[in-house]
């Protein structure tokens, strides 16, 4: 009982980090691999945070300020190892990069257009998130 009590709290003490409105995820799939990027308002006036998962594993979770110019890399062991299936390419090394970009009307930003690469495949394209 306590167990469950102490997960509870912690649960409910995150989501109100970002805000009462539920994440906005969308999804794509790419070669064998499902996409999955979300946005996670926070409250009036406040930071909100975007996340980048790949089959349900968390890739990244940034705030709007650091989101708009990505770049990540990933150097690929010798030998076994456990990889993502797209981050094998053929070469030694994989980079994440790409953004979400702000779109501004009247001053004042409206949504966030996100474009990202894993490597060679684009993995998310033009997904639009707008504000109310």
């Amino acid at each position: 009982m306590k167990k469950t009590f102490i997960t509870l709290s912690i649960l409910l003490s995150v989501g109100s980090a970002f805000g009462a409105e539920a994440p906005d995820c969308r999804q794509q799939k790419v070669e064998q691999s499902m996409v999955e990027i979300c946005l996670l308002p926070g409250p009036p006036f406040q930071h909100d945070v975007y996340t980048l998962k790949l089959d349900k594993k968390l890739i990244f979770a940034l705030v709007d300020d650091f989101v708009e110019n990505v770049s990540l890399e990933h150097t690929i062991p010798e030998g076994p190892a456990i990889e993502f299936p797209l981050s094998r390419q053929g070469s030694n090394s994989v980079k994440i990069t790409g953004g979400c970009l702000p779109e501004s009307k009247d001053d004042a930003e409206v949504a966030r257009v996100c474009n990202f690469y894993w490597g060679r495949f684009q993995v998310v394209k033009d997904i639009r998130f707008e504000f109310k």
